[in-house]
C-alpha cells in the first residue's frame, strides 16, 4: 500500500488514498479526486487503472480518456489527438519529452505501461503550463520513492500470444524503493524501475489499387476501377525496454532534492511480403466486369496478362530516448522555490531492405462485393520459382537525432488577499537541436537476368493463410524471399551480383538541421474572492522563440552557368502573449462549474520547417514518382480555446461531467502537391502551408459508478462510460471544399462494464470510433478523393484474482472481436485498404514483497 501525491489547486496537493494492487475502487477514486480537486479541466488515470487492461503502452490506456482517440498500429496503441488535434504537448513529470523524428512530439507507444504511475490530461491551459500544444497537454508520472510509504518490492509477468503470428512472448517488470530516516529528522529514497516487454505481432493488409477510368470495361461506359490490388503480409515483434532511477532526499522539512534518470527503447523489427497485381496494362476479360448498381463503379472484373511485383523486405525501426534531471523544491512559511534542470536525447532510425520479384500472370480476377475485396490469380503457377524474376534490391536508412537542455525556476508566494490567494512567476530556457543526420539513403540496385529458381537458397513458398476466417479469397502460395540477408545489405547485394558502392548518404537536398532556442516566462494569480464558492488563476505566458534553420536548396541553370545545390539557412524570431483563465466555482460542495479561455499555439514539425528535398522513385511505376518538400516560412498555429464543464460528484467513486468546447485555429498546417521534374523525372511533390482559420466545437459526457446500493455480491458491478461529440472544418486546397480534421472522428465512445471483490477483479472495455476522413489522394482522370476509414469497434477484457495479498494472477485478452479496419476513396463502393491484426490473449502475475 502506498499513498502518492500530486498537485492540486490553492495551497495544498491531492494525497491520493492508498491503493491496493488490485483496488480498482481505489484507482477511480484517486483519479476523480485529481479531477475535482484540479482548477483546470484534466482526465486522469493512475497505475491501478491502468493495470486493469491489457494495455501494452501509455497510448492503450489514453485511449478510455474523454476527448481522447487514438490510431492502431500493428495492432495496439498509435498516434494520439485530443478533440481531434494531434498537436499535443507532452510532459514526463512536468518536463518535456519527445522522440527524434519529422515531428517535435512523443511516440507515446515508446512508453511501456508498467512504468506509468498515472497521465494526466489537460485540456484547458494555465500560464504555468508549458506551451506547444493547441489540443492539449499530457503529463505522465513515473513512480517516486516518497510516493510509498516504505520498502516496495513489486514484480510482474506477462506471456502474450498473438494467433495470427501464432508466438507467445514474455513481458516482465520489477519495481524496487527504499527509503531511509537520516540524521537530523531528514528521509532520503532510493528507487529502480525496470521494464522489459516482447510481443509478437502480425498484420495483414489488403489494399485495392487506385481509381483510375477505363472504358476498355464494358462496351459504351466509362467504369472506375482499381489499377490493381497489394497483398501484405507483416510479422515481427515489439521490444520495448524502460529503466528509471530516481533519488529522493528531504534533508529538512522544508527542502527536498532530487536526482532522476530515465531510459526508453522501442525496436519494431517487421519481415513483409507484398504482392501486387497491377490491372492499368492488363487486357480485360470480355463480358467480366459488372459494376455496383447505380454507379460506374466496379464490382468485378477479370484480366490476362497481368504484370506482378513481389516486395520483400525487412523494415526495423527503433527509438531510443534519454532523460536525465534535478532538481528541488524549498517551502517557506509564504515563499515556495522550485528548480529544475534536464536533457534529453533522443535517437530514431528506420531500416529498410529486401529483393523485389516480378512477372505475368496468365489471368487476375477481382471481385469487390464483400467486405474484403475477393482476388484470384489462375493459369500461372506460383509456387514456380521459375516464374519470379528479380528486378532489384531496395535499400532505405534514415536516422534521427534530437537533444533538449532546460532549465526552469518557479517560485509562489501567499497573500492575505480578499482576491488574490498567491502570486507564482517562473522562467523557463530551452535549446532544442534538431536533424535527419545523413538524411534519406537510397541504395536501391536492379538486378537483371536472375530468376527466384536461380537462388533456392534465399527463396520459400509464402506460408501464411491471409486473413483468416474469412470467405473472400486472396493470393496466397506464392513465392517470397526468406529475408536470410535482408539485414546485412552488403551480402544481399553481394549474393544477387550487385557491386556497385552502397550510399551512405542522402542527396544534399535532404538535409536539414534545426536550432530552436524559447525563452519563456510567466506571471499567474490564483484567485479565491472571501466569502464566495469561486476559485481560479488567471496568468499570461510569454515565449520567445528563435529558429535557425539550415538545409540546402537547387538553383536551376541560368546561361551558361550549370544548376547547384548551396546551402541554405533561415533565421526567425517571434513573440507569444498567450493568456489564461481556469474558474471553478462550487454551486454546492459536489457540485461544480468550470470555465475556462486560452491562448496557445504549436510550433511547426521539423521536417515541415526544413528547406530539405525528399524524393522517393518509384521503380516499377514511375508515374507514381513521389516527393516532399519543407518550408522554413511557416508560422506557427494559434487558438483561442473556450470550455465550460458543469462536474458532480456523489461519492469518492460516483460522478458524471459534461464539458463543451470550441477552439479557433489559425495557421493549420495543410499540404499542397504537384509535378515537379527532376534530372529529367517528374515527381508528384508535397509541400507544406498555413492554411486558414478553422473552428472546432464539440462536447463531452462522462459518468462513472460502482452499484454499491445493490444486494450481495451484486454491488461489485461498476460502470464507466464516456462518449465525445467533435465537429470540425478547415479549408482543403486539394478538394477546394471545407473537410473534418483528418484522423478525426465526430463521435467516439468508452464504455467500461467492471466487477470488483475482494478476490476477483474483472472488467471489460469497449472503445468505439466513428468513420473518419484518414487522408485524400490525386488520382489521373478522377481528381482528388477524400479516403475515410470506417466506423470500428476495439474489445478488451481482463480478470484477476487475488490469491493472497502478495499474488495476484490474471488473465487479459486483446481485439477480442477480430476487428476489421476498412477505408475507402470517397464513397464505399471504391474500397481502399482492409486490415487484421492478432487477438491476443495473455496471462499475468504480480508478486508483491
Amino acid at each position: 500500500m502506498f499513498g502518492q501525491t500530486v498537485p492540486a489547486d490553492d495551497d495544498k496537493v491531492v494525497v491520493l488514498e492508498p491503493m491496493i494492487v488490485t483496488g480498482v475502487r481505489e484507482s477511480l477514486a484517486n483519479a476523480q479526486e485529481i479531477k475535482r480537486e484540479k482548477i483546470e479541466i484534466v482526465d486522469s488515470a493512475v497505475a491501478e487503472d491502468i493495470g486493469k487492461l491489457p494495455d501494452i503502452s501509455l497510448t492503450d490506456a489514453l485511449q478510455r480518456i474523454s476527448g481522447v482517440q487514438i490510431l492502431k498500429d500493428r495492432g495496439e496503441g498509435g498516434g494520439v489527438a485530443i478533440r481531434g488535434l494531434t498537436q499535443v504537448e507532452t510532459t514526463l513529470n512536468g518536463r518535456e519529452v519527445f522522440t527524434a523524428g519529422n515531428g517535435r512530439t512523443v511516440n507515446f507507444a515508446d512508453f511501456p505501461a508498467e512504468m506509468v504511475a498515472g497521465v494526466d490530461v489537460y485540456k484547458s491551459a494555465s500560464a504555468n503550463h508549458l506551451e506547444g500544444g493547441i489540443g492539449g497537454l499530457i503529463d505522465v508520472r513515473t513512480y517516486r520513492p516518497f510516493d510509498f510509504q516504505g520498502r516496495q518490492i513489486v514484480v510482474s509477468g506477462r506471456l502474450i500470444n498473438g494467433d495470427l503470428v501464432d508466438r507467445t512472448e514474455p513481458q516482465a517488470s520489477v519495481l524496487l524503493s527504499e527509503r531511509w530516516k537520516t540524521q537530523g529528522g531528514g528521509e532520503f529514497g532510493v528507487l529502480v524501475n525496470i521494464v522489459s516487454q516482447k510481443r509478437a505481432w502480425r498484420e495483414d493488409q489488403k489494399s485495392t489499387g487506385a481509381p483510375t477510368p477505363r472504358t476498355d470495361l464494358i462496351p459504351g461506359q466509362t467504369v472506375i476501377a482499381p489499377n490493381g490490388t497489394a497483398e501484405t503480409t507483416s510479422v515481427g515483434t515489439r521490444d520495448r525496454q524502460a529503466d528509471a532511477v530516481v533519488l529522493q532526499w528531504r534533508p529538512a522539512k522544508q527542502l527536498e532534492l532530487y536526482a532522476e534518470g530515465n531510459y526508453t527503447q522501442f525496436k519494431t523489427r517487421q519481415d513483409s511480403h507484398q504482392i501486387n497485381v497491377f490491372t492499368s496494362s492488363a487486357t480485360p476479360v470480355p463480358g467480366s466486369a459488372t459494376v455496383f448498381a447505380g454507379t460506374h463503379d466496379l464490382q468485378s472484373a477479370s484480366y490476362s496478362n497481368a504484370p506482378f511485383s513481389v516486395l520483400n523486405f525487412a523494415r526495423d525501426t527503433v527509438d531510443r530516448n534519454q532523460q536525465a534531471a534535478m532538481g528541488g523544491t524549498w517551502t517557506g512559511l509564504d515563499l515556495t522555490l522550485k528548480a529544475d534542470v534536464s536533457y534529453t536525447k533522443s535517437y530514431n532510425n528506420l531500416y529498410f531492405c529486401g529483393p523485389v520479384f516480378s512477372g505475368t500472370v496468365a489471368t487476375f480476377s477481382q471481385d469487390l462485393s464483400n467486405d474484403l475485396p475477393g482476388t484470384a490469380i489462375t493459369g500461372t503457377d506460383m509456387a514456380n520459382p521459375a516464374n519470379f524474376h528479380y528486378t532489384g534490391v531496395a535499400y532505405r536508412a534514415l536516422p534521427f537525432q534530437g537533444d533538449l537542455s532546460t532549465g526552469t525556476l518557479d517560485g509562489e508566494y501567499k497573500l492575505d488577499g480578499d482576491i488574490v490567494r498567491s502570486i507564482s512567476v517562473g522562467v523557463r530556457e530551452a535549446r532544442r537541436e534538431a536533424g535527419n543526420m545523413t538524411g534519406l539513403v537510397l541504395g536501391d540496385a536492379p538486378v537483371a537476368g536472375l530468376t527466384a529458381a536461380d537462388t533456392p537458397q534465399f527463396v520459400t513458398t509464402n506460408p501464411y493463410h491471409f486473413f483468416p476466417g474469412y470467405s473472400a479469397s486472396s493470393i496466397t502460395g506464392y513465392v517470397i524471399s526468406n529475408l536470410d540477408l535482408a539485414r546485412d545489405v552488403m551480402a544481399q547485394r553481394a549474393a544477387l551480383g550487385i557491386t556497385g558502392p552502397l550510399p551512405t548518404t542522402g542527396s544534399l537536398l535532404s538535409l536539414w538541421d534545426i536550432d530552436e532556442e524559447t525563452s519563456a516566462a510567466y506571471l499567474m494569480a490564483k484567485i479565491k474572492p472571501s466569502g464566495t464558492p469561486l476559485t481560479g488563476n488567471l496568468g499570461v505566458r510569454v515565449v520567445r522563440t528563435h529558429e535557425a534553420v539550415a538545409g540546402y536548396k537547387s538553383v536551376p541553370a541560368s546561361g551558361s552557368t550549370p544548376a547547384s545545390i548551396v546551402p541554405l539557412s533561415v533565421d526567425s524570431t517571434y513573440l507569444d502573449v498567450l493568456p489564461s483563465l481556469n474558474l471553478r466555482y462550487r454551486i454546492t460542495d459536489d457540485f461544480y462549474v468550470r470555465f475556462a479561455a486560452s491562448q496557445t499555439l504549436t510550433r511547426p514539425d521539423f521536417n515541415q520547417l526544413s528547406p530539405s528535398l525528399t524524393l522517393l522513385p518509384n521503380v516499377l511505376n514511375p508515374a507514381q514518382n513521389q516527393g516532399s518538400a519543407g518550408n522554413p516560412d511557416l508560422r506557427p498555429i494559434r487558438s483561442d480555446n473556450f470550455d465550460v464543464t458543469l462536474e458532480k460528484y456523489f461519492n469518492r467513486t460516483t460522478s458524471v461531467y459534461v464539458t463543451v468546447f470550441y477552439k479557433k485555429v489559425d495557421g493549420f498546417i495543410a499540404n499542397a502537391s504537384a509535378p515537379e521534374t527532376y534530372d529529367g523525372l517528374t515527381y508528384q511533390v508535397t509541400r507544406p502551408y498555413n492554411s486558414d482559420t478553422a473552428d472546432i466545437t464539440g462536447y463531452e459526457i462522462g459518468y462513472q459508478q460502482f452499484f454499491d446500493f445493490l444486494p450481495g455480491w451484486l454491488k461489485g458491478f461498476g460502470v464507466q462510460a464516456n462518449y465525445t461529440y467533435v465537429d470540425s472544418s478547415t479549408p482543403s486546397s486539394l478538394l477546394g471544399t471545407n473537410v473534418p480534421l483528418q484522423n478525426l472522428s465526430p463521435n467516439s465512445y468508452n464504455l467500461i462494464a467492471m466487477y470488483e471483490t475482494k478476490k476477483f477483479s474483472a472488467r471489460v472495455a469497449y472503445n468505439w470510433r466513428d468513420t473518419f476522413l484518414s487522408g485524400t489522394g490525386n488520382f489521373v482522370g478522377v481528381g482528388v478523393l477524400p479516403i475515410y476509414t470506417r466506423a470500428y469497434g476495439w474489445l478488451d477484457a481482463s480478470l484477476s484474482y487475488r490469491v493472497s495479498d502478495h499474488v495476484v494472477l490474471g488473465l487479459e485478452g486483446s481485439n477480442l472481436l477480430n476487428t476489421m479496419r476498412k477505408s475507402y476513396y470517397g464513397v464505399e463502393t471504391r474500397p481502399q485498404s482492409n486490415q487484421l491484426n492478432d487477438l491476443q490473449i495473455s496471462a499475468t502475475a504480480t508478486v508483491r514483497f
